[in-house]
Formats: structure tokens, C-alpha cells, sequence
């Protein structure tokens, strides 16, 4: 017998309807990028290695809790640890890790925002690489670097329904990275959830001999890198102002640093608008400054790449800032900036 038209359409339908709810249900309960916080696979640190700006709010959804001081910063910041910090500040302080990749201003007010409306803040660290200075609001349209729908505070339902129908491979890629961690578990996983920041243990293992073998290992270390503007300097000043005003008046301590910077980044900067950049923003806040060309930005064995330092500097970073004894420094490592002018050069 055949079937009429009405109950083709019906079955269609039907079938359709199925399909994306199994759809809609795989997604959510695979959640490969942290979206909706992952209460079914719990594999954060393959979230945030999809992207840290979306997972890491899914993450701090469910356990912010546990952190009441945020770093926030683009990928460089990883090397800043959030344990050490917990240690200088004392009391109760427990930091978290917000690097998420390639970002800007805009992105860390926005971040900042959510934070302090969502969970409990004492502390606040804007983390400064060079790069920012180049640009302000930059759109990426790639799912790699959004930030989260609540962040941007867009329509939750449309947000939320554009990962729910995701390609269902993002889904499957997450289920066999499960199942290689039997046997390493570091498989897809470049962060530790809990802090936030990238597993280097590894890279900081490894012998680095003399700067000349460093070099041979890694020529890259000798490329020169394209050339960048300051055409972003205006907003990034505008936006830390508008940060440092907003956590002022709800009483939550603001820092300000800027970044360690291998020479040859350094390179691609117009010296004079980056010391522009730098004179106003002291004139907005007091910060340690550890850019520029020193004993340590000439040498590559302290960076992994020519874009991030190594763990070992943020350590001395905070030793300088801290004045901890305990640690040698360099004295030509990090300048205080203060009202336009440099304090201990």
C-alpha cells in the first residue's frame, strides 16, 4: 500500500526531529569545547586546549569557588603561576589562570566583567605581552578564540544552540582522545584545568646546554618577525583605565605588568610608540614593567619560542616584584613605571 503524501512529510519530520535531539544530546554530553560545562566526560584540559576563553568559564561555572583572584592575559601569561602567587599574597588568596589565545583588551575587560559579577574577586592582574599594542577588538571568526556567549553577554538559547548543533566530528575527536589517554595522558592536553595555565613540565625538563647549541636546536629563535604598528595603544589605554575604575570602585585590588619579550619580538615594535604606550599607562596605574631589551631577553633558552617565556621568568618576575631575596635577579630585569616616569631603572 502505498504511503500518501501527509505521511511521508510526518515520517520525514518525525525523523528529522530525532536526529538533531541525538544530535543536541551528543554534543552536550561530549562538550567538546567546555561550553556547558562537561559534567559527563570532565576532560577540561582538552577544553581549554580547544579554546581556554569558552572552557575555562564552563570550568569557573562550576567550581569558581575554589579562586577568589583572577590573572588575566593573553597566552604569555601562562608562565605567570597562580600557586606562587597564592604564596606572595598570603591569607586565603587562591589565583586562576585566564590566558586564553592571541588576546586583547577588549577581551580582558570583557572577561573581567564576567568575573566580577559572577563569582566572588579579590584580585585582579591584567598580564601585558607586546602584541596587544598592535591592535584593539580584534575579530576572529574561528571557534578557537571566541569568547563565551555569557562573557559577550549574548542571547544565552541562540549561543548555546550554535554548540549543541555542532559538526558532530568535534564530538567523536573528543571520545577518541579519551581513549588514547589510557595510554598517555597528556594526549590533546596542553593545560592543568585546576590553575588554568599551560603543562609545560615537559619543555622544562629538557637540557638547554649552551645559547649557541639552544640556537641550533631551534633556528627559529634567529627569524626575524614581521614588522607591527601601535595602532591599538589609544583603546588598550582606554580599556585599562576603564579596569582599573571599575575594580577601584568595588574594592577589589588592580595590577598592572607587562611581559618579558625575546629581542627579536621586541624587533617588530616602533620603539617610540611602544614607549609612548608604556609612559601613559603609568600615568593610569604604577606597574612592573619586564619588556624592552635586557641580559635575559637576548638569551633564547629563556623562552620556549620567540612569542612566550619560560616558566623560569615569571618566577623571577615575581621574585623582583616581590622582593624576595631568596632568588637572584638580574638587575637589569624589570623597571617600576610610575606617574610617566621609571622609579629604579
Amino acid at each position: 500500500m502505498k504511503l500518501n503524501f501527509k505521511k511521508w512529510f510526518f515520517i520525514l519530520a518525525i525523523t528529522g526531529i530525532i536526529t538533531l535531539l541525538l544530535i543536541w544530546t551528543f554534543n552536550y554530553m561530549t562538550d567538546p569545547f567546555g561550553t556547558f560545562g562537561d559534567k559527563w566526560m570532565n576532560m577540561h584540559g582538552y577544553n581549554m586546549t580547544m579554546n581556554p576563553r569558552i572552557a575555562k568559564i564552563g570550568y569557573l561555572d562550576r567550581f569558581n569557588k575554589n579562586y577568589n583572584s583572577y590573572i588575566i592575559g593573553g597566552s604569555k601569561c601562562s608562565s605567570i603561576d597562580p600557586e606562587k602567587l597564592n604564596d606572595y599574597y598570603g591569607g586565603n588568596t587562591s589565583f586562576y589562570s585566564m590566558l586564553m589565545y592571541g588576546g586583547d583588551f577588549y577581551d580582558y575587560e570583557k572577561t573581567l566583567h564576567y568575573l566580577v559579577e559572577n563569582y566572588e574577586v579579590d584580585n585582579i592582574i591584567i598580564h601585558k605581552s607586546m602584541h596587544e599594542i598592535s591592535h584593539y577588538h580584534e575579530i576572529k571568526d574561528e571557534i578557537n578564540n571566541e569568547l563565551h556567549g555569557k562573557v559577550l553577554e549574548e542571547n544565552e538559547l541562540k549561543f548555546n544552540f550554535k554548540f549543541l548543533t555542532l559538526n558532530t566530528r568535534y564530538g567523536l575527536d573528543k571520545i577518541e582522545s579519551y581513549f588514547k589517554r589510557n595510554y598517555d595522558k597528556r594526549v590533546d592536553n596542553d593545560f592543568i584545568p585546576e590553575t588554568g595555565v599551560y603543562d609545560k613540565s615537559l619543555r622544562d625538563r629538557e637540557e638547554l646546554g649552551t645559547e649557541e647549541e639552544f640556537i641550533e636546536k631551534y633556528p627559529e629563535f634567529k627569524m626575524e618577525l614581521s614588522k607591527m604598528d601601535s595602532s591599538g595603544a589609544e583603546e588598550n589605554l582606554k580599556a585599562l583605565k576603564r579596569m582599573k575604575e571599575y575594580c577601584d570602585s568595588r574594592d577589589i585590588d588592580f595590577q598592572f605588568v607587562v611581559a618579558p619579550t625575546y629581542h627579536k619580538e621586541m624587533d617588530r615594535y616602533e620603539e617610540e610608540g611602544v614607549e609612548k604606550f608604556l609612559t601613559e599607562a603609568s600615568e593610569i596605574i604604577g606597574f612592573w614593567d619586564f619588556s624592552g631589551y635586557n641580559s635575559l631577553s637576548e638569551d633564547a633558552r629563556n623562552f620556549y619560542d620567540a612569542m612566550h617565556y619560560r616558566n623560569s621568568l615569571g618566577e623571577l618576575m615575581l621574585a623582583r616584584i616581590f622582593e624576595d631575596n631568596s632568588i637572584e635577579v638580574p638587575d637589569d630585569f624589570g623597571k617600576y613605571r610610575k606617574s610617566g616616569e621609571i622609579i629604579n631603572d
